[in-house]
């Protein structure tokens, strides 16, 4: 049995090395804490070398963020509380080329960053895991134990009251 957890422990290899960073960036969206999102990330590949035995050849990286949430909410529970030391623009660097070329993008996304930060911790990881991340509301469904429907309908909600707030601040700036 020797050999089949060496081949894990490849297998466990590649995937840290596809999904690290992924990994990393959507802990640290929830988070916004560098030392907690590196324990985080070092607990969820861990959890996911002592697991990989059951997993059932799903989707590796929607099972992959799941533990990882499920890991930070662990660790939350256990810890009761949140510093939030980081900037939110530093989720910011893998956004395409071609939306770093143009200010106004620049602006609208520094800004729905801005705005997502404000929302409670279960919208911000919804719309994070489908706008930003781009997993399927099937993935997200599976990810956090809801119905397909209540996760397009409170992507629904979630999107109104981002776009109602954005509305809210380009009148300010009027």
């Amino acid at each position: 049995m020797k050999g089949g957890r060496e081949s894990e422990a490849m297998k466990l290899e590649e995937i840290y090395a596809l999904y690290v960073q992924d990994v990393y960036r959507y802990i640290f969206s929830l988070c916004r804490n560098k030392e907690l999102t590196q324990d985080i990330v070092q607990e969820t590949f861990y959890r996911a070398f002592l697991y990989l035995e059951s997993y059932n050849d799903e989707k590796i990286k929607p099972w992959l963020f799941k533990v990882a949430y499920h890991t930070f909410i662990d660790l939350i529970r256990k810890e009761k509380k949140l510093a939030y030391v980081e900037d939110m623009e530093t989720l910011n660097k893998k956004v395409s080329e071609a939306a770093e070329d143009t200010a106004m993008n620049r602006h609208r996304i520094k800004e729905w960053l801005a705005l997502i930060e404000g929302l409670p911790l279960h919208k911000k990881n919804l719309i994070l895991l489908r706008d930003y991340y781009q997993f399927s509301c099937e993935e997200i469904a599976d990810m956090l134990g809801m119905s397909i429907p209540n996760v397009k309908v409170s992507l629904f909600r979630i999107r109104k009251e981002l776009r109602a707030k954005m509305k809210g601040s380009e009148k300010d700036e009027v």
